[in-house]
């Protein structure tokens, strides 16, 4: 317990004390790519039900109020979108499309499954993807990474690329983990976007997540 707590005073003071988080890091952290058969795997074992339940979804909820604000009705695309967890949050706010990718298999058959109901070619579809590098003829107001950022490589690179997917104005969404390792990646992504919205959400089981919308440079 005395651990979980030195952890969590070193990761909040490194939201704005980055000499905190680089003087804790271990050597070689950095963004770590994960094959699909890890993610099929994942899933199979439940290990992200609990995204599913209402009570563990503040801050996608949080996230889906910020893009809608910032473009309301929006074109959505929803990068490791798994089994739909954020599609559930932002639905109530009528996206005029939205497109989930993930990199996992199961994780696409799980969504189409669970949402059987609303799949709508064209307006709402999974496809399985590599979200570090996805590529459609689309272009959308809102692109968002709902706890992935991590697994998707070099974060100036990955801007860069999803901002060629953008509409004019269009808007980036990312929810990630508070750790010393997710606020470096942070910390990169502000360094090629202006930052709109940042915001830090408390999980009802302890620790908490970082919420942020940005715009690329």
């Amino acid at each position: 317990m005395a651990y979980l707590r030195w952890r969590r005073f070193l990761e909040l003071a490194a939201i704005d004390r980055p000499w905190v988080g680089e003087l804790f890091m271990r050597r070689g952290d950095g963004p770590k790519a994960a094959p699909a058969k890890v993610w099929d795997g994942y899933y199979a074992k439940g290990a992200y039900d609990e995204l599913l339940e209402s009570d563990q979804r503040h801050h996608h909820r949080l996230l889906a109020a910020l893009v809608a604000e910032a473009k309301p009705h929006p074109r959505i695309l929803d990068i490791g979108c798994g089994e739909g967890a954020f599609y559930d949050s932002i639905r109530a706010l009528t996206p005029a499309r939205y497109l989930g990718v993930d990199l996992s298999d199961l994780g696409i058959e799980r969504a189409k499954q669970r949402l059987a109901g609303e799949l709508k070619p064209g307006v709402v579809d999974f496809v399985t993807g590599d979200g570090a590098r996805f590529e459609t003829d689309e272009k959308f107001d809102v692109i968002v990474f709902p706890e992935c950022l991590e697994y998707l490589g070099d974060p100036e690179a990955l801007i860069a690329h999803y901002a060629k997917l953008l509409n004019p104005g269009g808007v980036l969404g990312f929810t990630q983990w508070l750790g010393l390792k997710s606020l470096r990646l942070w910390r990169q992504i502000k360094t090629t976007t202006d930052v709109l919205d940042e915001a830090v959400v408390s999980a009802p089981w302890g620790g908490a997540w970082q919420v942020w919308t940005c715009r690329p440079r």
